[in-house]
This record gives structure tokens, C-alpha cells and sequence, in this order.
């Protein structure tokens, strides 16, 4: 397991916040991609817009609704690489989110995780691993 800081530095409080995770991780075929948010701290729970991006900035996947994340609770959204058009067996990723709730950016954690699809073994971790 790697364990990798994430985060660009932001302002502590900020409203409508837009988070570009500082390294992109490969996915093959036979993985998927989770990105994971946990609310630990607001009490009216934290709203977000996800996207998976390539390496060439194209759009992969993103919410198609507002992601509602109640306080105390870990919401994962995956991008299986056996789902996606193209030829080359692996492919660069990066998560881009928006944090659509005015909070202390500290009351939300977030974690990319990269599994094996046919043993659930994680492979790549980059985040906080108490999560």
C-alpha cells in the first residue's frame, strides 16, 4: 500500500471549493478507481460534484447529481477501467471535485484508492489512512 499526500493547499473555509488531487494514478484493466469522501465534522453534511479525469483532460465519469454526505459517513464513487472505451489497457486518472457546502475544508477527509477487481486487493492508496 502507498500511502502519498493528496491535497494542494486551500484556505481553511471556503464555499464552493475546487479540489484537483495533486497526483494522478494509473488503472488497468481488471481495476477500478474509488474515490472516497467522509464527512468528520459538518453537522449539516457536505456537499459535492466529482469528476474522473485522463490524462488529456476528457471527462471520464462525473456525479450526476450533487453527492450528499451526512456527517459521520463515507460516500465511495468508482470508476471500473473494464467500462471505458479505448485500446490502451491502462490509463492515467485524476479526481477533480467541487465542495459545494460553506465549511472547514479539515471536516471533510478524502482517499483514492486503486483495487483489483477480481481479488478486492488495493494496490494504490493516497490519502488518510484512518479513514
Amino acid at each position: 500500500m502507498i500511502l502519498v499526500a493528496a491535497f494542494l493547499a486551500l484556505v481553511a473555509t471556503r464555499a464552493d471549493a475546487f479540489v484537483i488531487y495533486g497526483r494522478s494514478v494509473g488503472i488497468a484493466i481488471g481495476q477500478t478507481a474509488r474515490i472516497n469522501f467522509a464527512n468528520v465534522g459538518e453537522i449539516n453534511g457536505i456537499l459535492i460534484n466529482y469528476r474522473f479525469v485522463d490524462a488529456d483532460g476528457v471527462v471520464l465519469a462525473q456525479s450526476e447529481r450533487t453527492l450528499t454526505i451526512p456527517l459521520g459517513k463515507i460516500n465511495s464513487v468508482d470508476l471500473d477501467r473494464d467500462t471505458l472505451p479505448g485500446s490502451d489497457p491502462r490509463i492515467q486518472i485524476r479526481v477533480e471535485f467541487e465542495v459545494r457546502t460553506r465549511t472547514d475544508l479539515a471536516n471533510l477527509r478524502t482517499s483514492l484508492e486503486v483495487f483489483d477487481n477480481d481479488t478486492g486487493r488495493t494496490t494504490v492508496f493516497i490519502g488518510d489512512p484512518t479513514i
